[in-house]
């Protein structure tokens, strides 16, 4: 009995806390509603009935209230005093009023709420006894003055909430800052707030609740700058209890949790084991908001938290469970295509490729997911690692059987005629590299290309000498015997005669056979070129421009001595030459291009000596106008050892005849035909140089000059603008040079500055034709097509930036033209809108004339004085000097005719 009583009193003395002494300070008690003088004339009873008021407002609000209806808030409470209870009964009351305070988390600022927090106050003593969960409780409306009235009779010293007290003294409403603060100081306050968060069996949190610890766990993740193990272990709880599907709560939580694993993720290391169990987690989530579809925003979010974990972790493969779930949802394959347009989440998807490529073989719905993946999900920047990845699985499960020709690898055959389908180039890339690469081995020895020909037909019997998959992988073989071999066989196999289209077939026969005109192998091409009635096999477009490449890549090769092998580059080409022929021939819609494939090799060249002797004997079968009368026996080229001049003579002049019938017609052609190889723009500038030395006279010389003046501009302009134009240091002398002349510095690696010096001279050779041409004393009428002809000429000249090259262009149009040169060129530096360099030349032309001896121009010169002061007034400094050289000009001009008017006496 005695130890009963003795017992009694300790647990009375451990809860009793004795209130002040009366007689030292006013007697107070402490409240929430009321100031603590106030309350102390407040009896039990008028607090009970004010609590009973606020529960049943409450129960009105959610009727889990009415629980307590009949304990905390029950008649028989009124006459409790804990400091006389038992341990039992007080952890049995903590439990009860625990609940309670969380059930009131949630309406804590209804005003029913504080009533009810007074009588637990002032009877159950909650301040003293329960300031964990008070403070918990309050905590999500910390800005409020209500919690400000709470601290204030909290004894919060010698605990966690110490860091409270200044809300005591200052009597404001704490900020959020100021418990991520205490968190990141006392990790234990962050895990009693995560924990509070976390649904049990028994409570949900509320809203509020949940708000709070999200942005305090954001809050703080964001301003560490790294997240150690301790922080995980502290903050996971709240994070993964969201994630529950089990648990039905309010989506903030859900919301809370995918925005903290995202934090974490990027801020931690996760242990490997709890990224799989996040990643199957959030998978789930995704799951659940795609089953009804109703809120799409949700299963974004969901795949987004998805993608930022795994692309921020050391993920290297799915788990299986998470793989099994994200198989099976719908529309998947959609969202990942909208969401890679506004995020980076290659990584992401490369994991999961990966993933289902290992489970496709004996999975059905991961093959189909996979397919539906690859086929609306741009992939670009890792098909080689799809492809790899393939083609790897299946020589890994060949060499788990002793018998490989037991396995199909159907599913990998699927998979790559989509990759075929979407990305052709990078898949050929890819299995180049991989048959190039790879060392696997079967058991049996087989290569990796037998092994996967093998898998990919289906294991299909001997009888079957060439399939389709045999065709593909051999065509991408590194190996250039197997690719050339593969083509030869095409014409003994059959499968060109029978070819069907099959919508399960991994190989395009002609898209194929097309592939290997661009084989970095001649011998490869050549093969290819070999094949039997490629017209109808590739199409005559496609065929065409594919004998065009061949052809202009072996041009280059022999022209420029890169190949190896001259006699294969010469074989090469004349076969696709031969082959261009008999095709097109007899095409009309291809004679105008075979035509202009035929034109460079017309020029004939000590590299390319059997092409173009090919080329010459040949161009009686192509029925074009502008081929008419060539000959060049093959006595002449097999002479060819100091012939080459009167060959391409004859040849260039045989050429200007046929121009000249109708140049009009034919110089759209040659401008088409030549736009995209230097070789043709070469010959077919020696062509325009000849028809103005010897052809053009006359009208016909105005006439031609309408013609190529256009297109001579066109072309000089595109030089300079690539920069390849030399002619800093310009000799004169070429403006004399002929077509011989030329062929002398015929040097095929320089092309284009020797077809810059070709059009100047051309420029030279026409204005002497036209001046020549032209009717003598001309009046100046801007209406005249020989003025305009003249105008047109001086500004191209003047406006070059190789004046140099053109110096005694302008000084001969200036001195020969039979239109008066003073009013022609006051003409240039009077008028408003001429450019500044053109006025520049104009003047200087001036002046040139001015320092002539002849006496032709002199009045006039000296008659148009006053015009010379309108660019002497201007603002240019460069224009101003060359009027002033004018003037310099005029003067010593007129000395030298006063001078000479003394001799003869006038």
């Amino acid at each position: 009995m005695a130890t009963s009583i003795a017992s009694q009193l300790e647990a009375i003395k451990s809860f009793a806390r004795p209130d002040t002494d009366p007689l030292k300070r006013p007697f107070t008690r402490p409240s929430i509603l009321f100031d603590p003088k106030e309350a102390a004339d407040i009896d039990i009873d008028t607090i009970f009935n004010i609590a009973l008021q606020g529960l049943e407002g409450l129960i009105r609000n959610d009727e889990r209230f009415g629980n307590y209806k009949n304990d905390l808030f029950s008649y028989r409470s009124k006459e409790l005093d804990r400091e006389l209870m038992s341990v039992d009964q007080n952890n049995q009351l903590n439990v009860t009023i625990a609940s309670y305070l969380r059930l009131l988390s949630g309406y804590f600022l209804v005003p029913s709420a504080l009533k009810t927090l007074e009588y637990l106050v002032r009877r159950h003593k909650v301040h003293v006894y329960n300031v964990e969960e008070l403070v918990l409780c309050a905590l999500p409306y910390h800005d409020t003055h209500a919690f400000v009235r709470i601290v204030q009779i909290l004894d919060t010293r010698n605990s966690k909430w110490g860091f409270l007290e200044g809300v005591k003294v200052s009597g404001a409403p704490p900020p959020r800052t100021v418990f991520v603060q205490q968190c990141i100081r006392d990790k234990g306050v962050l895990e009693v707030l995560c924990n509070y968060a976390a649904p049990s069996k028994k409570f949900q949190p509320s809203r509020h609740v949940i708000a709070l610890c999200t942005a305090v766990c954001t809050e703080v993740l964001g301003t560490l700058v790294t997240v150690n193990d301790d922080i995980v272990k502290r903050i996971l709880p709240f994070a993964v209890s969201g994630l529950n599907s089990r648990v039905k709560g309010v989506s903030d939580h859900k919301a809370g949790s995918l925005m903290v694993i995202g934090l974490l993720g990027n801020k931690a290391v996760l242990a490997p084991k709890l990224t799989n169990s996040l990643i199957r987690s959030i998978a789930e989530v995704a799951r659940e908001e795609a089953k009804d579809f109703t809120d799409l925003q949700w299963f974004r979010l969901s795949l987004i938290a998805l993608i930022n974990l795994v692309q921020s972790q050391n993920v290297e493969i799915f788990p299986v469970k998470a793989l099994d779930i994200l198989k099976e949802i719908r529309d998947l394959a959609e969202i990942l295509c909208e969401l890679s347009k506004e995020f980076n989440i290659e990584k992401f998807l490369l994991v999961l490729l990966v993933s289902l490529i290992d489970s496709s073989s004996s999975d059905e719905h991961c093959q189909l997911a996979l397919l539906s993946l690859i086929e609306k999900v741009p992939i670009h920047g890792f098909v080689y690692q799809v492809v790899t990845k393939i083609l790897s699985t299946c020589v890994r499960l060949s060499q788990k059987v002793s018998d490989s020709t037991s396995l199909s690898a159907g599913w990998a055959k699927k998979i790559l005629i989509v990759l075929n389908t979407k990305y052709p180039s990078e898949l050929r890339k890819a299995v180049h590299h991989f048959l190039k690469d790879n060392k696997g081995r079967s058991k049996k020895d087989e290569s990796a290309y037998k092994i996967l020909c093998k898998m990919l037909d289906g294991n299909l019997g001997s009888s079957v000498d060439i399939s389709d998959s045999k065709i593909w992988f051999a065509l991408h073989h590194p190996k250039a015997d197997v690719r050339r071999s593969t083509l030869l066989d095409l014409n003994s196999s059959g499968i060109l005669k029978t070819k069907e289209v099959v919508s399960e077939s991994l190989v395009d026969i002609d898209d194929a056979i097309l592939r290997q005109f661009d084989d970095k192998d001649l011998t490869v091409v050549q093969a290819a070129l070999s094949v039997d009635g490629l017209e109808n096999i590739i199409g005559s477009s496609k065929l065409f421009h594919a004998l065009q490449n061949v052809l202009r890549r072996c041009i280059s090769l022999l022209l420029s001595g890169s190949t190896d092998n001259v006699r294969l580059t010469n074989e090469v080409a004349v076969s696709c030459l031969n082959n261009a022929i008999s095709y097109f021939h007899d095409h009309t819609d291809y004679l105008k291009r075979l035509a202009g494939m035929i034109f460079p090799l017309l020029l004939v060249l000590p590299q390319t000596q059997s092409l173009n002797l090919k080329a010459l004997g040949s161009r009686n079968k192509v029925n074009w106008p502008l081929y008419q009368n060539i000959t060049c026996s093959s006595v002449e080229v097999a002479s060819i050892s100091g012939r080459l001049s009167s060959i391409n003579l004859k040849t260039i002049d045989n050429l200007a005849d046929n121009f000249m019938t109708c140049p009009e017609d034919h110089i759209a052609w040659f401008v088409d035909s030549c736009s995209d190889m230097e070789l043709s723009k070469t010959l077919f500038f020696f062509v325009l140089l000849q028809s103005f030395l010897t052809k053009a006279k006359g009208d016909d010389c105005s006439a031609l000059f309408d013609i190529v003046f256009p297109v001579l501009k066109g072309e000089w302009e595109s030089l300079v603008a690539a920069g390849d134009v030399h002619l800093k240091e310009f000799n004169s002398e070429v403006l004399d040079w002929d077509c011989n002349a030329f062929f002398d510095h015929l040097l095929v690696t320089h092309l284009k500055p020797l077809n810059a010096k070709i059009i100047v001279c051309m420029f030279w050779r026409m204005l002497k034709a036209l001046i020549s041409a032209m009717p003598s004393d001309l009046p100046l009428d801007d209406n005249n097509k020989w003025v305009c002809r003249i105008k047109d000429l001086f500004v191209f000249f003047a406006a070059s930036q190789y004046k140099n090259a053109f110096r005694e262009h302008l000084h001969y149009l200036a001195s020969q033209c039979s239109i008066s040169p003073a009013s022609l060129l006051s003409k240039f530096f009077t008028e408003e809108g001429v450019p500044a360099a053109v006025q520049v030349e104009s003047l200087e032309c001036y002046a040139f004339l001015c320092n002539l001896s002849q006496d032709r121009w002199q009045v006039e010169l000296l008659a148009e004085f006053p015009s010379i002061l309108v660019p002497l007034a201007g603002d240019n400094q460069a224009i101003r000097v060359a009027a002033m050289n004018c003037i310099d000009g005029l003067y010593a001009l007129s000395g030298r005719m006063a001078r000479s008017g003394k001799k003869n006496g006038t």
